[in-house]
């Protein structure tokens, strides 16, 4: 019998531990993906507003939280939860005076262990945002490896971490003393318990009520429930640990929740490309910096520059087109649509954006073309980077197309990260082009290349040019001259360079405008005069 009950503790135990530990799998691998979505999903001004790193530590942080109590309660709290089940009843039945006593000092104990907690709690939110500091200057710093040991800042840094860390644990020590506290309190009271139940026990025998067996039983059977208890209590203790590390997490989700769209949105088909700014302006909420009262309209298949000073309003303008944000008051429309009517995927859909870091993820070239459809057959992937002016370069590197670029392109030169990316919106395919700054950073000889890729991308497509070299907008039917969020000035390439402002005070200034190019730009209207 001793036997068959070894065995089946061991089958028991081996099925338990199995479950708990797939369950509790299981579970972090959903939460995970699930956040993942939530967070990527995120407007650009929110990711811009938290930063990289705190979203990733407070995503793994959380994930790997959960998962130590999900397996931690499966493992050994839910026999607890069960064994107090059918303790308690039990103990009642055994004697129901010692059995109050005992229930009303696990009470009291609980009571105690929240006021420990309610202690613990401002300082372990400050532990936490300790740990957000030290997680970010270490990722910071791992990100920007390269100008830290040019600079010769590896030993700065270094100090800088130690004297964050410092921090951090001078903000746990308090709150480990009061945990210090707490777990003596729990194991004090064990054996408080037993000795108030014992005197009780002994003060009853004495009047005759209880036989000295029945106090023996008693306390042996109270020393499994306060075991129990203690567990729990440990576990309580645990959870209050933990809350703090899943706040920001919880507060990570509500702003995922708040960024639902509404129902009844439409989807954005057949788009052919006209698209009418009304009347847009926009603020930040932390700035008010913004753009007010754009007006302008583009035909489909049209090429719109727009250029202006830094802080403009270029990107903000480009942003409210992609519904990255929302005007706050005037429309946007796309073939007659107001983009805030359509769900922003099918919007999305029928924008393809060249940037000017071309954003490469960490993986192969034909994955990141691949970005632009992933349904797209080879020979569409091919196509698309021979239409990039990327072909050429791919073949030659030795893993040809399972070339993997490294982190952001890195295994790459400017220009085929560039070329990269003009192939990813080829693949795409998508009525409206946005090219933000594409050829900023690239040498000329480069640009040149580049320039001609994406001249054939721009083909049958109505194109927003966002530029600081202005040869790029030469080509353009409509050039927008923004600043301070306005528009300043707006007409075509030559009508601008010939009006004496704004626009080709900035084209003097680069050396791209001189009176012989005022001489030949205006010879076509004297003549037509």
């Amino acid at each position: 019998v001793w036997a068959a009950l070894g065995a089946f503790n061991v089958i028991a135990f081996v099925l338990v531990a199995r479950g708990a530990d797939r369950f509790a799998h299981a579970r972090r691998s959903e939460v995970l993906c699930q956040s993942f979505e939530r967070v990527i999903t995120m407007p650009l001004a929110w990711h811009h507003q938290r930063g990289t790193s705190n979203s990733l530590h407070t995503l793994l942080r959380a994930v790997e939280t959960l998962f130590s109590l999900w397996l931690e309660f499966m493992r050994v709290h839910l026999s607890t939860a069960i064994a107090l089940v059918l303790l308690v009843p039990t103990a009642l039945a055994m004697d129901i005076r010692m059995s109050v006593v005992l229930l009303g000092l696990g009470i009291l104990y609980v009571g105690i262990g929240r006021i420990v907690m309610r202690r613990t709690k401002a300082g372990q939110t400050a532990v936490e945002r300790h740990y957000h500091t030290v997680f970010a200057h270490v990722s910071d710093s791992v990100s920007n490896v390269a100008v830290l040991q040019s600079y010769n800042r590896i030993g700065h840094e270094t100090a800088t971490l130690k004297r964050y860390v410092k921090d951090l644990l001078d903000a746990q020590n308090p709150v480990l003393d009061w945990w210090a506290i707490a777990n003596a309190l729990n194991r004090l009271s064990s054996t408080i318990s037993m000795m108030i139940v014992l005197s009780i026990g002994a003060y009853l025998v004495t009047r005759g009520q209880l036989r000295v067996g029945d106090v023996v039983a008693f306390t042996g059977f109270a020393g499994m429930l306060i075991a129990r208890l203690d567990q729990m209590s440990a576990f309580t203790t645990q959870i209050s640990e933990a809350r703090a590390k899943l706040e920001d997490f919880y507060r990570l989700e509500d702003s995922a929740a708040e960024t639902i769209e509404p129902d009844g949105l439409r989807e954005l088909t057949n788009v052919t490309g006209h698209v009418r700014f009304e009347d847009v302006s926009f603020e930040f909420a932390n700035s008010g910096h913004g753009i007010e009262d754009v007006s302008f309209e583009v035909q489909a298949g049209q090429t719109v520059a727009i250029v202006g000073p830094t802080g403009a309003g270029k990107t903000t303008l480009i942003n409210l087109l992609q519904r990255v944000f929302t005007p706050s008051s005037g429309r946007i429309l796309i073939d007659g649509i107001d983009t805030r009517t359509v769900t922003r995927k099918s919007l999305r859909h029928s924008i393809a954006t060249v940037f000017q870091d071309a954003g490469l993820l960490n993986r192969s070239i034909e994955d990141n073309i691949r970005v632009g459809r992933a349904d797209a057959s080879n020979d569409e992937v091919h196509a698309a980077a021979n239409a990039a002016a990327a072909q050429d370069f791919i073949l030659a590197k030795s893993s040809g197309y399972d070339t993997v670029v490294g982190e952001r392109g890195g295994q790459l030169s400017g220009g085929e990260r560039q070329r990269i990316a003009i192939a990813r919106a080829v693949l795409k395919d998508a009525p409206i082009l946005v090219l933000d700054e594409a050829t900023s950073a690239l040498d000329v000889e480069t640009e040149d290349r580049v320039k001609e890729a994406i001249d054939e991308l721009r083909r049958n497509r109505t194109t927003f040019i966002i530029a600081h070299r202005l040869t790029t907008v030469r080509d353009a039917d409509l050039v927008v001259f923004m600043d301070k969020g306005k528009v300043v000035e707006m007409g075509g390439f030559t009508e601008l360079s010939l009006r004496n402002g704004r626009f080709a005070a900035l084209l003097r200034a680069g050396g791209l405008l001189n009176d012989e190019e005022v001489r030949r730009l205006s010879r076509p209207v004297t003549e037509a005069a």
